[in-house]
């Protein structure tokens, strides 16, 4: 998973995280950058379950 994060020094850059970790725009990172984008994939991930839907 690709994040585009702004260092506390202003500075932005792509970092590369391991697939199964959640990220929110917004967050704080653990030496203090802050996650500005989270690209999703151009596909959808076959592992993932489709929500039931519900009958009004």
């Amino acid at each position: 998973m690709w994040l585009l994060v702004r260092q506390s020094s202003g500075k932005m850059e792509e970092r590369e995280y391991p697939p199964g970790l959640y990220f929110e725009i917004g967050d704080v990172l653990e030496d203090g950058a802050v996650v500005m984008d989270v690209p999703y994939p151009d596909s959808i991930d076959d592992d993932l379950e489709a929500l039931d839907m519900y009958d009004d």
